[in-house]
């Protein structure tokens, strides 16, 4: 996967694409034509991208990428278009699928961003689009939330705000366009800042992060693993309870840092040289989950007599919801 910055990132999706007819060859030297089937290619390096159906529309990245920009200015109207920008690129290789993100530099009038108790813990919006050429994804639109001090970022679980469609329906931009509501990602931030507050308020003590962590991003420890594996789930293990301790020194025992702790490996999973790698989905994947276990978690600590021992006794039944 190719994580990389603004300039180099772009660069490596926001190619020309051609569709072009399939052919097979029947007999020695004998092409016919695939009926209701076309190629798509790589027009810059003529590598083919993948074979589709007659009927898949090409959303081009850059159409893409308009479109989220044309998004992030309908659902927070009070920000300036120059100060979104493209902060992170994540493509694979062959650039068949990508997510861009975008993200808003500078203060918005009218809404708060600061949810902590100091007001100096800022969370600013970003918009992810994701595109592929492949039929691997669906053209979509997310919103996110990403913390202004380490970039910690999850996606927000929410589905009145989903924008998620295939390649073959019609007028998607018309759809977008009809689907934006400010009023939409107001109710979602706001109700973002009371969950912060109900996190910050709950004690947890730290030998309760690592389980809740592992189950709210889907990571398990495979049974039966022989001895060199086991070291490297040992030393995975390390590293989670390495960047607890450090959110637990930061703001305490309690849910903001159990949060920053989700969201921490949700966008840098750790990883090693050599290791066997244990967290296989790709930070999008790790991200929504993050945002989905915050509001399962929410809506637990909203029931009566919540206990955290009971919580933890079912943590894949109650955060693995999404």
């Amino acid at each position: 996967m190719i994580y990389d910055n603004r300039e180099r990132g772009l660069h490596a999706v926001l190619f020309p694409v051609d569709e072009v007819d399939v052919y097979a060859e029947t007999k020695p030297g004998l092409k016919e034509k695939i009926p209701r089937k076309k190629a798509l290619v790589n027009a810059d390096t003529r590598r083919v991208l993948s074979v589709v159906g007659s009927t898949y529309k090409v959303m081009l990245n850059r159409d893409a990428l308009r479109l989220a920009e044309k998004c992030c200015i309908a659902a927070f109207p009070n920000t300036a278009p120059a100060n979104w920008r493209v902060f992170s690129v994540e493509a694979p290789k062959s650039g068949g699928r990508c997510h861009i993100d975008l993200s808003h530099a500078g203060p918005i009038p009218a809404y708060d961003w600061s949810f902590t108790r100091s007001g100096q813990d800022r969370y600013d919006p970003f918009v992810r689009v994701t595109n592929s050429y492949n039929g691997t994804r669906r053209f979509a639109i997310h919103f996110g939330l990403v913390r202004f001090k380490c970039t910690n970022g999850m996606v927000v679980w929410d589905q009145s705000i989903k924008l998620s469609f295939t390649h073959d329906e019609p007028e998607i931009e018309r759809r977008i366009e009809r689907e934006i509501d400010e009023g939409k990602f107001r109710a979602v931030t706001e109700r973002f800042g009371r969950q912060a507050d109900r996190l910050r308020k709950l004690n947890i003590p730290m030998k309760c992060f690592r389980p809740i962590v592992l189950s709210a991003l889907g990571i398990r420890k495979p049974e039966d693993l022989p001895p060199d594996r086991l070291d490297d789930w040992d030393w995975l293990e390390e590293k989670i309870d390495d960047i607890i301790e450090k959110y637990a020194l930061e703001f305490g025992e309690n849910g903001e840092a159990l949060l920053n702790v989700v969201t921490d490996i949700a966008t840098r999973p750790p990883s090693g040289g050599g290791r066997y790698g244990f967290i296989r989905r790709e930070r999008h994947d790790l991200q929504r989950r993050a945002g989905a276990w915050l509001s399962s978690f929410a809506e637990s600590l909203d029931r009566r007599n919540f206990d955290l021992n009971a919580y933890l006794d079912e943590p894949s039944d109650q955060l693995l919801r999404s």
